[in-house]
């Protein structure tokens, strides 16, 4: 075989599994409650990189992971809190060092069909045993099925705090029904229920007089400006919220004191939080109100 005919086949067997490059990424079910993202990154001034996950394909985002090297060309990330019954949506947030900021398009996780055939391939090949000098084949045995169980499984529900990231507690449906009526008649929390028993609890959280921030606030425009006179002295951090209290993106380094965000970046109108840190301290947290474009 010449060099060329190797180099053909070489460039043929690995053409299949290249992985295109940021925004574009992977998001592949590896199991009932496991999900690998991964991406290749072009950039090597990349100072952040985070996967962000979401029961809703355009809003209502959170962060999931955050890469200690945003630098390297290829990473990924395994959500082991993955609930198949729930469509759930992916997305990675890059920042770049001259403090452009990307979001990939959203995404829902595929079934990764290369471990499936790895793993439809190992069985096929235990599939037979020897037995009395008999080679014999276990996918032709028939095996009687179970019996069907007399006593009936108990109903279960699953309840979580705020967002279905956060774990509370599983219960049986009748003490449910009791904890249901304890929420609705002694508070003004609000209980929300998703499919295949799962319970979304939210705690009421009062509305408090509203004072504009004179750093972080929008325009008569409706773009959301950002302004840090003192910028040189320290170090800053922003992380911006939507009304749900999830987090949207963050910002972990600012370069510019005067910056200006596209309103598009905060996805619908209403009520955004920030928290604003200087030196790794808490030195504002409040809000702003983004309009609706006529």
């Amino acid at each position: 075989m010449n060099k060329f005919v190797s180099i053909l086949i070489i460039l043929i067997c690995t053409k299949p599994f290249a992985q295109d490059t940021l925004p574009k990424f992977t998001a592949n079910i590896l199991s009932a409650d496991k999900v690998r993202i991964s991406w290749t990154n072009p950039y090597s001034n990349c100072v952040q990189i985070s996967v962000q996950k979401s029961y809703d394909s355009t809003k209502f985002f959170s962060t999931a992971f955050s890469s200690l090297s945003p630098e390297l060309p290829q990473n990924g990330f395994i959500d082991k809190n993955y609930l198949k019954q729930v469509k759930t949506f992916y997305r990675i947030f890059y920042v770049l060092e001259d403090g452009r900021y990307f979001f990939t398009k959203s995404k829902q996780a595929k079934t990764d069909s290369s471990i499936y055939q790895q793993t439809n391939t190992s069985q096929k090949k235990d599939s037979s045993i020897s037995f009395n000098g008999q080679v014999i084949d276990l996918n032709l045995v028939t095996i009687p099925p179970l019996p069907i169980e007399t006593t009936a499984k108990k109903r279960m529900v699953s309840i979580y705090k705020r967002t279905i990231d956060s774990a509370y507690l599983v219960i049986e449906e009748s003490k449910y029904l009791r904890f249901k009526d304890s929420i609705t008649t002694k508070t003004k929390d609000t209980l929300n229920l998703l499919e295949n028993d799962i319970v979304i609890w939210k705690p009421f959280v009062p509305k408090s007089l509203w004072k504009p921030s004179s750093t972080i606030f929008t325009n008569t425009k409706g773009y959301v400006n950002v302004i840090l006179p003192n910028l040189k002295n320290h170090h800053y951090k922003i992380i911006f919220y939507d009304d749900k209290n999830l987090e949207i993106f963050r910002i972990k380094q600012l370069k510019q004191d005067k910056l200006m965000l596209e309103k598009s970046n905060f996805l619908h109108e209403g009520w955004f939080y920030f928290e604003l840190y200087e030196d790794e301290k808490l030195k504002e947290k409040n809000k702003f109100f983004i309009e609706k474009d006529f």
